[in-house]
């Protein structure tokens, strides 16, 4: 019995720590000036799309490329909406509807970043998808200059551990396929 419970206890350790433990990236403390933010779908309470507003309207980007093809937070067009909401203009917005994954997200997304010539993009998710995301971007556009601006995750404390165990997972997931 003792065994079987000392076994159980490292099974979980990793388990326990990941769900304290955004999977690592570098954020800047102040985000470099760049041609536009790229927000990715799954902002479930708008907090990615307010903070990229705020980038757009401060003059650090110029444009913001919005994803996603669900509802919501997962899409698009909710996301291009709520910008508009926080004061950026139309023309400011370009927006990816078809993406339904965090991969899918960085390579639709690519096809217009290398379309329009952006060299500097900032990355604008939440901290727990930070990791995962931002190695995405790179290795679907490694020709651009990536910087990281994360912003808290949305819910309670319970959710966001379970978000950072996922991300763990997930990470693992794409670094085996050769998505980041």
């Amino acid at each position: 019995m003792r065994t079987a419970l000392a076994l159980l206890g490292a099974a979980l350790m990793p388990m326990a720590l990941a769900a304290t433990v955004d999977p690592p990236y570098r954020a800047n403390e102040e985000p470099p000036a760049a041609d536009a933010a790229l927000v990715l779908s799954g902002d479930v309470d708008y907090l990615r799309v307010r903070r990229a507003a705020r980038l757009q309207r401060t003059g650090r980007v110029r444009f913001l490329l919005v994803t996603g093809a669900g509802v919501g937070g997962d899409s698009g067009r909710a996301l291009s909406d709520e910008a508009r909401r926080a004061g950026v203009p139309e023309d400011a917005i370009v927006r990816e509807q078809r993406s339904t994954t965090t991969r899918e997200n960085v390579v639709n997304a690519a096809a217009i970043v290398r379309a329009r010539g952006w060299r500097r993009v900032a990355l604008v998710t939440s901290a727990s998808h930070m990791g995962r995301a931002l190695r995405a971007a790179r290795r679907a556009m490694p020709e651009v200059e990536w910087s990281a601006v994360p912003v808290a995750d949305a819910g309670p404390p319970a959710r966001v551990c379970r978000a950072r165990v996922g991300e763990w997972v997930k990470l693992a997931w794409y670094a085996a396929r050769g998505w980041a």
